[in-house]
């Protein structure tokens, strides 16, 4: 019973909305392919997941407690990460470094592209590090319920713990996947489709990181 409810809190945690709309912002400042929405979606999974585990191993091996200051810092980046990526995606929409370009291959339709100019920066892996940065602010959905699994015992404790961070990543490699294909779908469909759904995410990760900022301090 209690590891169905990991599964079910990881996938829910997932879908939490800071989480969609900094992976959002992220994908799409680079070339819109289906392929990297869902790398990208991958990667912050690595980096929540690391971090969640690492907590919990701190929390249930070395008896140790999350610094509640900590916990208050890292909420309050949460928001200022928003903030950045939705900058960082105005301002390459703004730029012309984000353009469609309409490709046709024999027997299909013609259908649109999103290039980013230049080439991959290190940079691009920054979802690694939302990942890390989620996952402490968030930890204490999973922390609240360890002290009902330790009464039971340590392996279902542990067991707990990885399945509710691998349903999370499950949750949102499923997300990033129907993503990319939406964004192929409307690629296709429309050519300033894109654009549009840039200058939402974007805007939404403004005002969004702007109130958790607030709601922080």
């Amino acid at each position: 019973m209690l590891l169905a409810l990991g599964a079910l809190n990881g996938l829910v945690h997932a879908l939490d909305a800071d989480h969609v709309l900094a992976v959002s912002a992220v994908a799409m400042q680079g070339e819109a392919r289906r392929r990297r929405v869902l790398f990208t979606a991958l990667e912050w999974a690595l980096g929540h997941g690391a971090s969640l585990l690492f907590i919990a191993l701190m929390v249930l091996g070395l008896g140790m407690a999350v610094p509640e200051r900590l916990a208050h810092v890292a909420e309050v980046l949460v928001g200022v990460i928003l903030i950045a990526v939705g900058v960082s995606l105005l301002r390459g929409i703004y730029r012309g470094q984000l353009h469609a370009s309409a490709h046709k291959h024999p027997h299909l339709p013609v259908h649109f592209h999103l290039h980013r100019d230049g080439h991959r920066r290190l940079g691009d892996h920054k979802s690694v590090l939302i990942g890390i940065v989620h996952g402490i602010a968030g930890s204490a959905p999973l922390l609240a319920v360890l002290p009902l699994v330790i009464q039971s015992r340590f392996v279902l404790a542990t067991g707990y713990i990885l399945i509710f961070t691998g349903f999370v990543a499950v949750m949102m490699c499923a997300f990033g996947g129907l993503l990319g294909l939406f964004i192929k779908k409307l690629q296709a469909r429309y050519r300033n489709g894109v654009g549009a759904l840039q200058c939402l995410v974007a805007v939404q990760s403004l005002v969004f990181g702007g109130l958790w900022v607030y709601r922080g301090l």
